[in-house]
């Protein structure tokens, strides 16, 4: 009985770490995989917001396990602060003072993973001498998305991202759920069986002491 225990203590880490193990892969595999398989978006909603006396040009885009955010810095300042527009904290600009002698400022950000969000990556622009990303005010097509795509996994489009952050909130919302999704299953699988077995196990026994 106590090796019955022990077993069972002993299998229920193994098969943590296992379910753990495929979440941590399918979330890997669910992150770079859309940035490979996007060939077009669903065309980018372009509008305004306001950060303090700051406004940006903001043209957002989605497909299935990609987000596209485009900044362009409005100049001039405000004279009053004024703040609206919601934005992910992944597509938010980073907080002034913003550069004075650039020709402009736009700030590209993808982010990537399903069903959240696990990793973006950041493409800052301030000269003319690079088109990617473009104006956010002209980013209204549905192009945007898969150059952003192409860029992050060769560089080819418009250079590697500057910047890139894990989003730990949906990396590890992720890996918990594919973990489900995957040991879930399987475990109520294996107690269906092991019931139907203990069944019949039941129904020999008490046809062998009937006779």
């Amino acid at each position: 009985m106590r090796a019955m225990l022990r077993l069972k203590w002993s299998a229920s880490p193994v098969r943590i770490v296992v379910a753990l193990a495929i979440g941590v892969a399918a979330t890997a595999l669910s992150t770079w995989l859309p940035m490979f398989m996007v060939e077009r978006g669903n065309g980018a909603q372009v509008r305004t917001i306001h950060r303090g006396v700051h406004g940006w040009w903001h043209a957002r885009d989605r497909v299935f396990g990609l987000r596209w955010s485009n900044l362009m810095l409005i100049d001039p300042p405000l004279s009053t602060p004024l703040w609206d527009g919601d934005l992910d904290g992944w597509e938010e600009p980073p907080p002034p003072p913003y550069p004075s002698d650039v020709q402009f400022l736009r700030i590209g950000t993808l982010a990537s993973g399903w069903p959240l969000p696990a990793l973006s990556m950041r493409w800052t622009v301030t000269r003319m001498d690079r088109s990617f990303p473009v104006p956010a005010e002209l980013d209204d097509a549905d192009t945007s998305i898969v150059y952003a795509g192409e860029s992050a996994m060769t560089g080819n489009r418009g250079g590697g991202p500057e910047d890139v952050r894990v989003l730990w909130l949906g990396a590890i919302f992720n890996t918990v759920f594919y973990a489900g999704v995957v040991v879930g299953p399987i475990a109520l699988a294996r107690r269906f069986a092991t019931g139907l077995a203990r069944g019949e196990l039941t129904r020999r026994e008490a046809s062998a002491a009937a006779r």
